[in-house]
C-alpha cells in the first residue's frame, strides 16, 4: 500500500503540473457528449446534430440510428463526474467544459498507475527496489506514454488492464492467476476491443496448463460483451461500426486491411519522424543494454514481450489508418507495448550517467508537451490548403522535438498578450470553432497558450479566487516531488 500511495502521489503531481486543462481531440469530446446525453436524456446514441460524419467515428445502422464507433468504457468513467457537476451547476455549458477540464487530468493518474504496475512486475524478477524504481521512472518521465498522457484518448486504459493482466499472470502464490489475468483483459475490452491482442502473450506466460484453461474460459466474458455491444448497436455481433463509419465518411470502398502496407507501417511505427518510437520514446534504446539479461534469466518474459509487441505491430500495420492520422500525437495504437519495452532497464546498474540521462530525457519530453502539437498540423493545413498524412509523417522536418521547439518560440510572446476563446458557447456537438482556421492558428487560447492548465487559466480571465487556488495547487505539486524523493530514498536505505 505504501508503494501504491507513492505512485498515486506521483500521478497527482504529474496531473497538476502537466495536464492541459482541455480536451484536444474530437474522439474524447464524442465520448463525453455521449455521457452528457446519457445523463440528461437517458439515451444511448447520437442525435443528428452531434458528431461529424466525415471523421469516421460515427456509424449509422439499418434503422437510421447513429452511434459512436467506440466501446463505452471511457464514457462510463465520465458519467459519475457529469452527474456530480450537475448537482452544483445549472449552466449546461459550464458543466460540459468543467467536465472536460477535470477529464484532462485523468490520463496522468492512469499513467502513474501503469508505472506502479511496471514496478510491481519488475520486483517479480528478483531485482532490487532501486532498479525497479529506476525502470518505472524512465517509463513515467521519459517515455511516449508520458507525452501522450496529456491527451485524453482511451489507450492508457488499454495499457493499464494489460499490465494488470500481466501482473496477475506472473504473481507468485496466486491460485486464480488464469482467471484474474483474463478478467483484466475482459474489462480492458470494455474500453478497447484491441485489448484482446494481448491474449496470446498472456496465454504464453501462464504458470501451467490449468491456468491457461481458466484463462481461455474467462476471456469469453470480454468476447461476449463485445459481441452483445455490437449487436445492440448494429444488429450484428461482428460489426464494430468502423467499417460503416469509414464508408459514411468517404462514400467509397477501400482496403481496410492489406499486407502491402505493412513495410511502410512497421517502419513508420519505429522510425518515422511523425510516429516513430525512436523519436517519441528515445530512452527505449537503454533497454538494449538489458535485453540480454532478460533473455538469459527470464526467457518466458522475453518471449512474452516479443509476442505482445508483434501482435500489436503486425495487427495495426495491416490497417489503412495505422498512423491514427496526423491529428493525433505519436504512435498511439501501440501505446500498450511501451511499458514492457522499458522492462529490461531493471537489469542496468544504477549510476550517475543513468540518472543524468533520466533528467535530461525528462526535460526533452517536456518540450514535446509545452505546445499543443496540433499547432504545427493546423499551420501546415492552413498554408498548403490541406495536408498529406504520409508526407507529413515521413518528413525529417517533422521531427517532434524540432517542431515543438519552433512553435514554442513562436507562441512565447503571445502568452503575455490577449488570446481568444473560439470554442462555441454551447456543449460540444461538432468539431467547429467560432473563427476561421487562420484566426484559430494565430490568436486562439487552444493553440497559442503554453499547453499547461495553469498558464491557460490566465487567458480565460479566471477570478482571483480561482487563480489563488490554482497556484496553491501548483506550488504543492512543485514541492511534492522533492518530498517524495526523500521518502523513497529513506525507504530504499
Amino acid at each position: 500500500m505504501r508503494q501504491l500511495l507513492i505512485f498515486f502521489l506521483i500521478g497527482i503531481c504529474l496531473s497538476v503540473l502537466f495536464s492541459s486543462g482541455q480536451i484536444e481531440n474530437p474522439d474524447t469530446h464524442l465520448r463525453l457528449t455521449q455521457a452528457r446525453i446519457i445523463v440528461n436524456d437517458l439515451k444511448f446514441g447520437l442525435p443528428m446534430d452531434v458528431g461529424e460524419d466525415s471523421h469516421g467515428n460515427v456509424a449509422i445502422n439499418k434503422l437510421g440510428e447513429r452511434f459512436m464507433v467506440y466501446n463505452p468504457g471511457q464514457t462510463i468513467t465520465f458519467i459519475p463526474l457529469y452527474i456530480l457537476l450537475n448537482q452544483f451547476f445549472l449552466d449546461e455549458v459550464k458543466i460540459y467544459y468543467l467536465s472536460a477540464f477535470f477529464i484532462s487530468f485523468m490520463n496522468y493518474l492512469i499513467h502513474a498507475m501503469c508505472g506502479f504496475l511496471l514496478f510491481k512486475i519488475s520486483l517479480n524478477f528478483g531485482v532490487t527496489k532501486v532498479n525497479a524504481y529506476l525502470a518505472s521512472l524512465f517509463f513515467l518521465l521519459t517515455s511516449y506514454s508520458f507525452v501522450f498522457a496529456q491527451s485524453t484518448y482511451e489507450h492508457h486504459y488499454e495499457m493499464l488492464f494489460i499490465l494488470l493482466s500481466t501482473f496477475y499472470s506472473i504473481k507468485k502464490d496466486c491460485k486464480y492467476s488464469g482467471f484474474l489475468s483474463a478478467l483484466m483483459l475482459s474489462i480492458g475490452m470494455i474500453f478497447r476491443t484491441t485489448t484482446f491482442l494481448a491474449f496470446p502473450a498472456i496465454l504464453l506466460i501462464q504458470k501451467n496448463q490449468n491456468q491457461r484453461l481458466k484463462c481461455l474460459i474467462t476471456i469469453t466474458l470480454g468476447i461476449i460483451f463485445v459481441f452483445f455491444y455490437n449487436y445492440a448497436r448494429f444488429g450484428n455481433p461482428l460489426e464494430t461500426g468502423y467499417n460503416l463509419a469509414w464508408q459514411l465518411a468517404h462514400s467509397h470502398k477501400f482496403e481496410f486491411w492489406s499486407i502491402s502496407r505493412m513495410p511502410e507501417a512497421l517502419f513508420g511505427f519505429l522510425f518515422s519522424p511523425g510516429k516513430g518510437l525512436i523519436f517519441f520514446s528515445s530512452t527505449i534504446i537503454l533497454s538494449f543494454f538489458g535485453i540480454k539479461s532478460l533473455y538469459k534469466n527470464h526467457r518466458k518474459m522475453f518471449y512474452y514481450t516479443i509476442t505482445l509487441s508483434t501482435s500489436y505491430l503486425l495487427f495495426f500495420s495491416l490497417n489503412f489508418a495505422w498512423h491514427g492520422s496526423v491529428w493525433s500525437y505519436g504512435p498511439r495504437y501501440i501505446l500498450p507495448i511501451i511499458p514492457f519495452l522499458y522492462l529490461p532497464i531493471i537489469f542496468l546498474k544504477p549510476n550517475k550517467w543513468l540518472i543524468i540521462t533520466l533528467f535530461v530525457s525528462f526535460f526533452m519530453q517536456l518540450e514535446l508537451i509545452a505546445v499543443n502539437y496540433k499547432r504545427d498540423v493546423l499551420s501546415e493545413y492552413v498554408h498548403y490548403n490541406g495536408i498529406s498524412d504520409i508526407e507529413y509523417l515521413f518528413s525529417l522536418k517533422k521531427e517532434p522535438h524540432f517542431v515543438q521547439a519552433k512553435h514554442l518560440a513562436i507562441i512565447l510572446s503571445k502568452n503575455v498578450a490577449h488570446l481568444n476563446n473560439y470554442m462555441p458557447n454551447t456543449p460540444w456537438k461538432k468539431e467547429v470553432r467560432t473563427a476561421s482556421s487562420i484566426e484559430d492558428l494565430n490568436t486562439s487560447i487552444e493553440i497559442n497558450s503554453i499547453n499547461f492548465w495553469w498558464v491557460r487559466i490566465f487567458h480565460y480571465n479566471a477570478s482571483l479566487t480561482i487563480i489563488i487556488i490554482s497556484f496553491v495547487l501548483l506550488s504543492l505539486a512543485i514541492v511534492s516531488p522533492f518530498l517524495l524523493f526523500k521518502y523513497v530514498k529513506r525507504e530504499l536505505l
